[in-house]
């Protein structure tokens, strides 16, 4: 791993551990203050309501000016999410500042990961890209395993607001050493790499192409297992009288076979291509959401778990290695918010919409819907096999001729 690398990968893992547990920390706190499963649904939809309508401006905002003013932007938002929850606690002034905070939380992890996903594919030679997007994903996997422990534990010893300090600490420390000399290379304004001819267009033009178009409904479909997972699991898990601890654990699990999947990623691509691993993963993970209402142990929800992250944990490496593969010359940053405004669509309306359903039939009936939704996920990446396939073949002739 090389030292820009490094450095990417430290940023990423600083905010996405704020974010993840903030999510965890504020499902948890609305919870224990009577808030209902459509209310939560609404309050983690709010994470993905600023990114569903500015993800593509932010790609764009990457392209043009490079990542120091998305990424300070980033940290500023995080920062206010943990003060704000910190200052004004649910039982004094009620769910209202979770609300917002979800909100800030959620435009900072787009910024983010926008910048980290195209720094990551700038840093590294291309035939070390898919290599250097599962370092990333791993290190996601990694602040998945740990924080969600951590919160649940430091929430059980020392309140929710012991949490939310953390997550007020954090951003600063990390800007702190975005000013040091160490950091400055890395965030000068980016190469440009537009062609001569290239014109910028909509970026809807963008799903003209098919190979790209498949890859992107099939992370919105991942996306959707990953975010409705995230909200029913822990209301289940309550529902059948898990503690916020057990709660860590079980979605500790699942992060500790994301990791381990990712991990074995340059393994198995050695005999897998990666759209035949995306379309595993769905079936693993429609598997899992399928057995999830069928258990109130522990011991079995936390195994349901890792299998449901074997599945689910596997796809984002690929899914983010083929967006900035099959990406027009100088607009792979706007690819990559179109792809992360239409996953945080999802995100904005299937949360609310499962939480709705999850106050009716109940959270178990609902992950068991949402195994059906990903089996069919399945059928689609199975017969988008052909166009995405030639699609790569098509970018790697492009890419060997442009360094010729």
């Amino acid at each position: 791993m090389n030292a820009a690398l490094a450095k990417v990968l430290l940023i990423l893992l600083v905010l996405h551990s704020c974010t993840t547990g903030m999510r965890f920390t504020v499902t948890l706190d609305a919870l224990r203050h009577g808030g209902t499963p459509l209310e939560i649904g609404l309050m983690l939809s709010t994470v993905a309501l600023f990114p569903a309508f500015l993800a593509v401006k932010a790609g764009r905002w990457l392209d043009d000016k490079g990542p120091r003013g998305p990424l300070t932007l980033a940290v500023a938002c995080t920062l206010f999410a943990g003060i704000e929850t910190l200052l004004l606690p649910v039982d004094r002034v009620g769910l209202a500042p979770l609300f917002t905070a979800c909100l800030s939380v959620g435009f900072g992890f787009l910024l983010v990961n926008t910048v980290t996903q195209r720094l990551v594919g700038d840093v590294v030679r291309p035939e070390f890209r898919s290599s250097a997007f599962t370092f990333l994903s791993m290190t996601t996997a990694a602040s998945g395993l740990v924080t969600p422990v951590f919160a649940g534990h430091l929430i059980e010893a020392l309140g929710f607001s012991s949490f939310y300090l953390w997550c007020s600490v954090l951003p600063v420390l990390l800007f702190l050493l975005l000013c040091t000399p160490w950091f400055r290379g890395l965030l000068r304004p980016l190469k440009k790499r537009r062609a001569a001819s290239a014109v910028r267009g909509k970026a809807s033009e963008l799903l003209s192409d098919k190979a790209l178009r498949a890859v992107l409904i099939a992370s919105v479909l991942v996306s959707v297992g990953w975010e409705v997972g995230n909200l029913l699991i822990p209301v289940y898990c309550t529902s059948v009288n898990l503690s916020p601890s057990d709660i860590g654990w079980v979605l500790g699990s699942f992060s500790t076979a994301s990791f381990v999947v990712r991990l074995l990623t340059p393994l198995l691509l050695k005999v897998l291509r990666e759209w035949y691993m995306i379309a595993l993963t769905f079936f693993l993970s429609a598997t899992a959401f399928a057995l999830f209402p069928l258990f109130e142990n522990f011991w079995l929800l936390t195994a349901t778990s890792f299998l449901l992250g074997l599945g689910l944990g596997a796809a984002l490496p690929n899914m983010m290695s083929l967006v900035y593969r099959l990406s027009p010359a100088g607009r792979i940053g706007e690819a990559i918010g179109l792809r992360l405004m239409m996953m945080n669509m999802s995100k904005a309306t299937f949360p609310v919409a499962m939480g709705a359903l999850g106050s009716v039939i109940g959270a178990g009936s609902s992950l068991f819907g949402l195994g059906v939704l990903l089996y069919g996920g399945f059928a689609y990446v199975l017969a988008s096999a052909r166009a995405v396939i030639g699609g790569c073949e098509d970018a790697a002739r492009r890419e060997a001729e442009q360094h010729e």
